[in-house]
């Protein structure tokens, strides 16, 4: 029996390489998980051919289970004409692997050239534009992205960049990019806010929106080139060309619209190069310490403090 361990953090990219193996080999399908009764399963493994000619067996969070039953499922003799497939997060030494990993949050380059290759595997444009939409309102959520692009894929040759505007579900809010700006603002109202961004975002999100606020910033920074005022059309043409909503660079530049219910800041006065770039760094740092045991409003209180 062939034994192919899918690794990496990617769950769809792996979901949609077995489905792909039960199209070409039309075998009998085993889905395992964890908590299931393992005697039980290591018998049915071993059985495996007796009864069917054709078997894959599926086994879900394969890293979760038990050491000994690891090391049991491992040791299985099976045929050959038999699919073994383990699914897990980190590789296993010695076996034939198949490696399904998603880029970091604030890699949008990688997540826009992901969403391209599914546009292309259901049969759709491989439309820039459309890409660009799907990443500003999805962001970097992989299921969610190949969600809205099945529910794309209904209208088929009929789907227009319009239709498209009315049909994605936008995913990114504007409580967060509002609380991004009384971070980059330094508004004091932030420290209140905290608590319910940690509460309604999981944290790789609330990473990834701060990178790519400050890195929209550094980009602005540097197109500027030490210009610090802009009329409408000038904000207009920066955000075509660096592909920036022209919200965004509006609140950046300080340009306040009528009716705007608070002064913005101009953040081309209040920061350089070299302090985003620090910034930049910091949020690394922001990263590694969550995900070293660190309390995450603890932490993100104390980014804060240090942008300030």
């Amino acid at each position: 029996m062939p034994i192919i361990n899918l690794f990496g953090n990617s769950d769809l990219m792996k979901e949609k390489y077995v489905e792909s193996l039960k199209d070409r080999v039309k075998s009998e399908y085993i889905r395992i998980y964890p908590g299931y009764d393992i005697p039980v399963v290591i018998e049915k493994l071993s059985n495996l051919g007796l009864f069917s000619e054709n078997v894959i067996v599926d086994i879900i969070d394969f890293d979760k289970f038990k050491t000994s039953e690891r090391k049991k499922i491992l040791e299985l003799n099976v045929s050959d004409k038999d699919f073994l497939i383990l699914r897990t997060q980190n590789k296993i030494k010695g076996l034939k692997v198949e490696e399904f990993k998603l880029p970091n949050v604030w890699e949008e380059e990688k997540w826009k050239k992901l969403i391209s290759k599914f546009l292309v595997d259901e049969g759709l444009k491989n439309d820039e534009e459309l890409i660009n939409l799907l990443f500003e309102n999805v962001g970097p959520n992989e299921y969610a992205i190949y969600n809205e692009i099945k529910k794309l894929k209904v209208f088929g040759k009929d789907l227009s960049i319009e239709l498209a505007k009315d049909l994605i579900h936008k995913y990114t809010t504007s409580k967060l990019d509002d609380f991004c700006f009384m971070i980059s603002e330094k508004r004091k109202e932030v420290f209140k806010c905290v608590k319910e961004i940690t509460k309604d975002y999981e944290f790789p999100k609330i990473v990834y929106s701060l990178a790519n606020h400050f890195i929209s910033l550094y980009k602005l920074a540097i197109y500027a080139n030490g210009k610090v005022r802009f009329s409408w059309p000038e904000i207009s043409k920066i955000s075509r060309e660096l592909k920036v909503s022209s919200s965004k660079i509006a609140r950046f530049v300080g340009f306040k619209f009528k009716n705007q219910r608070f002064e913005p800041v101009n953040h081309l006065i209040t920061y350089d190069l070299d302090k985003i770039e620090a910034i930049i760094k910091r949020l690394y740092f922001l990263d590694r310490a969550v995900k070293t045991g660190g309390v995450v409003d603890v932490e993100l209180l104390n980014f804060i403090k240090e942008v300030w």
